[in-house]
């Protein structure tokens, strides 16, 4: 069992002493009865022995509150009723009397003792009824004055003093256990931080210091007392330092305030704050106290936000473009060097809480004031607009903001700023001269719109205006007329002269066509040698300008003193309601300029109906020829070419056919020319050569007539494609075919067309073993130099001339200057179209011996063909 006994150092309280001096009152009050009845033999009544037996009930709850205090509880209201049965006791015993003396002296120890456990307010009544009750037995008993009156005094000055003996040990108490109270959270703040909190005596050694000493500087306080270590400040600032230490120490209740390096316990510096107060004063403390943090992770983050800071000046100071940022009040707060310069401002400082109002005014010379107040304006409700909406505005472009700033463009991107809450509490500028830019763009816009060699508006620049006025014309009911102009034989001049000469030629017919036309007349290079020009004008007054370029273009031009001669072909179509978009009104004019051109070109047509219809048959064709191979609608004719001597077959030339579920059947005067155009002769062109080879590889097997021949019509389109060359020679491969039996046969006024490419494609075919021949002679417009330079084998003689026999006497004439011209180059002759007996006849006379026409046979099919091979039946001659 463990009693708790008094000892010296503990915190004594009114209760410990209480649960001693009640026990130690009961001990000595039994005592005293017992002694009492020993030697006085005083008899024991039934009052007396109720006494003796709840005093000695109150001996045992004293002894259990004394041994076992955490059990035993007494309250206030307890404390108050024991008080009361003891007093009771006493006044018993001492009325029996089994006391044999006055009641006063216990009453005193009564009044020593249980104020102790009681309140002060309490405690003073208890002594005052305490009194009250030893004067009421002091009077029963009869006792004289000057026997209880000291006792009297005696009960109420040890009552005081318990009672104020019992307030100054709760006091005391309730003080000490605050003092460990505040020891204990000062303990676990000190254990907490991060901070060192640190006592040093005048000698600067430490008295105290929290654990956070060895988190920073990595000693603990018992190494640095048992090491005697002192703190290692850095060089560059030990002298600093070391004279604020003095000044702290050296002035009384004075505080300092350092920030310096110490080094740690494994060598590196580390960065501190220290805070020092004087309290040598204070005999509690009777030191220097400082409170150091370790700011280390601090400095690392001002020298990165000071490197920051300085990274982001030097990019906004180095950076090309005017960068500004602005509160919600429209004043500025930021801007670079570009933007200070550019405003005539020396630093930020210079420029910060302005607004863009007194910015511009600064700038604005006399008179321009109201516009330079309007632009500042505009630019201070963008501003605030950002603001507003949290929207930014991107891509604003202005031209020219000073006189002398014109021509400059700049553009400008406006974003809000937000604080880390994400209020908006600004805007961010940023403007770019982009004045060079905008001029390349300028340039290029201009480049894309125009003809680089004219400087008209080009293809795109005229759909586009095409647009635009047809848009205006409905609107205003104003008339639009186009004229499609296309140069003649312009490709004659490149050809003859070279491309030089013809830029040259193109540059002078641009100036002509200008002068010619009003200044709001729009006129484009639609393409080579094609113009366009775009007028509001009547019919009459359209076809006037018309003849006015017709006149212009075709007054003869001296170039680099050669004399050329040009003249156009020229189609005109007014806007009506069915032209619905630009390429509507251009291909009706285009139809009509190729109208001009088919009725002897430099002239004028007027679009109409017909050729609508004729455009639109035409394409229509176009686009189902292109299917007509897949489809097996193409054929191949032949027809004989004949000896007009013994009327012996001596070839055929191959003739297409088109078989069309739409048109019928179709001549290939039909529909060439559409091939030619879109391009797909290539591929039927190829297909009817292979038809020809295969077809001719199967009669030479079977009848072997020396010298069979098969001419096959070849156009300039096909003659310049790259790959032609291998495809006719893997098609006479594939076959098996003697390629001097294959004629191939070109027009001439294709052939002319280019005649310098033609010789070489045409060497290229010679040198294959081919035979050539030269078709329609004498209805184009060869040059001899040209004409005796191509490698051909054959002059076919145009039908044209054939039929005017005996007719025309000039036709007569060609054909003889036409087999005069053979004779003398050492070429073969065919007359076409030859269909009478006087055309054979007439021809004979005249020295062409080999003919084709209905004279002898119309185009036949490959089987009747092979008749006429099988029987060898010479065709009767006239």
């Amino acid at each position: 069992m463990k009693t708790p006994l008094l000892h010296s150092g503990e915190t004594i309280t009114t209760n410990e002493i209480f649960r001693l001096a009640s026990l130690f009152l009961y001990i000595i009050l039994l005592l005293h009865i017992v002694l009492a009845a020993a030697t006085q033999h005083i008899s024991i009544t039934a009052a007396s022995a109720l006494a003796i037996s709840l005093l000695t009930l109150l001996f045992f709850v004293a002894l259990g509150r004394y041994v076992w205090p955490q059990v035993v509880a007494y309250g206030q209201s307890r404390i108050l009723f024991e008080m009361a049965v003891v007093i009771a006791v006493i006044g018993l015993l001492t009325l029996r009397p089994i006391l044999p003396s006055v009641p006063l002296p216990w009453l005193i120890g009564v009044a020593g003792v249980f104020p102790l456990a009681l309140g002060t307010g309490i405690a003073l009544t208890a002594v005052v009824s305490i009194g009250a009750i030893g004067l009421g037995l002091n009077a029963q008993l009869g006792m004289p004055l000057n026997d209880w009156l000291p006792n009297m005094y005696a009960t109420l000055f040890v009552g005081l003093l318990a009672t104020l003996l019992a307030k100054a040990l709760n006091t005391n108490t309730t003080a000490l256990s605050q003092a460990y109270k505040n020891e204990r959270r000062f303990d676990a703040i000190a254990r907490a931080t991060r901070h060192i909190f640190m006592i040093v005596d005048a000698k600067y050694k430490i008295m105290y210091a929290n654990p956070a000493l060895q988190e920073v500087i990595g000693y603990t306080l018992e190494e640095i007392k048992t090491n005697n270590i002192n703190a290692v400040i850095h060089p560059d600032d030990v002298e600093e330092h070391n004279k604020k230490l003095r000044y702290l120490r050296d002035t009384p209740q004075s505080s300092i305030f350092s920030r310096h390096r110490t080094q740690h316990k494994d060598g590196h510096w580390i960065w501190v704050e220290t805070s020092g107060y004087n309290m040598l004063h204070d005999d509690a403390i009777n030191g220097l106290v400082f409170s150091i943090e370790d700011i280390n992770a601090r400095k690392d983050a001002e020298r990165k936000l000071a490197e920051e800071h300085t990274l982001l000046r030097a990019v906004l100071d180095l950076n090309p473009s005017m960068i500004y940022a602005k509160d919600t009040e429209g004043r500025f707060t930021i801007s670079n060097l570009s933007y200070q310069r550019r405003f005539g401002y020396t630093s930020e400082d210079s420029l910060r809480g302005k607004t863009a109002y007194e910015v511009f005014l600064k700038q604005a010379s006399k008179g321009h004031e109201i516009e330079l107040y309007d632009i500042a304006d505009e630019l201070h409700r963008q501003d605030l607009q950002v603001i507003q909406t949290g929207e930014p505005l991107e891509d604003l472009e202005i031209q020219g903001i000073w006189e002398s700033d014109m021509r400059s463009w700049y553009r400008t991107n406006k974003y809000p700023l937000r604080d880390a809450n994400d209020n908006i509490v600004g805007v961010l500028g940023i403007t770019r001269d982009v004045t060079d830019r905008k001029e390349y763009e300028m340039r290029l816009e201009y480049q894309a719109l125009h003809d680089s060699l004219t400087g008209l508006p080009n293809r795109r620049f005229l759909l586009k205006a095409i647009t635009e006025t047809m848009a205006a014309s409905h609107d205003k009911h104003s008339r639009l007329a186009l004229l499609f102009c296309d140069l003649d034989f312009f490709k004659s001049v490149n050809d003859m002269h070279g491309h030089d000469f013809g830029d040259k030629c193109l540059l002078e017919l641009t100036r002509r066509i200008l002068a010619e036309l009003p200044a709001d007349d729009f006129v484009a290079r639609f393409g080579g040698n094609e113009f366009v020009v775009l007028t509001n004008a009547s019919m009459l007054e359209a076809r006037t300008k018309a003849e006015m370029l017709l006149q212009a273009v075709s007054r003869q031009l001296i170039i680099d003193d050669i004399v050329v001669k040009i003249q156009t072909s020229i189609g005109i179509v007014l806007q009506n309601p069915e032209h619905k978009n630009p390429s509507d009104l251009i291909r009706d004019a285009d139809a009509a300029m190729y109208q001009a051109k088919e009725r002897g070109r430099n002239r004028a047509e007027i679009f109409d109906a017909t050729l609508q219809n004729n455009a639109t048959k035409r394409a229509q064709m176009d686009a189902a020829l292109r299917f007509a191979l897949e489809r097996n609608e193409l054929s191949v004719v032949y027809q004989p070419k004949v000896s007009m001597i013994d009327g012996t077959v001596k070839g055929f030339e191959l003739l297409l056919r088109w078989d069309s579920p739409v048109y019928g059947s179709l001549s290939p005067t039909e529909f060439i020319p559409i091939a030619e155009t879109s391009g797909v002769i290539v591929s039927i062109g190829l297909w009817v050569l292979r038809e020809a080879c295969k077809q001719l590889n199967i009669w030479q097997e079977k009848y072997p007539i020396p010298d069979l021949t098969i001419a096959v019509n070849v156009s300039m389109r096909q003659l310049l494609q790259s790959s032609f060359l291998s495809d006719v020679t893997t098609i006479l491969e594939n076959t098996g075919v003697s390629p001097s039996s294959i004629e191939l046969e070109l027009t001439e006024t294709s052939a002319m067309a280019n005649p310098l490419q033609t010789i070489e494609n045409l060497s290229m075919l010679k040198r294959l073993g081919l035979r050539l021949a030269l078709d329609d002679f004498g209805t184009g417009y060869s040059s001899l130099a040209y004409l005796q330079k191509l490698p051909i084998d054959v002059l076919k003689i145009d039908k044209a001339f054939v039929h005017g026999l005996g007719k025309n006497p000039s036709d007569a004439e060609i054909v003889r200057l036409i087999l005069a011209l053979a004779q003398t180059l050492n070429l073969e002759t065919v007359a076409e179209g030859v269909e009478t007996p006087e055309h054979m006849l007439r021809l004979k006379k005249m020295g062409c011996y080999l003919g084709q026409g209905y004279a002898f046979s119309q185009a036949i099919s490959a089987a009747e063909a092979e008749e006429l091979l099988r029987h060898a039946q010479p065709f009767i001659l006239a």
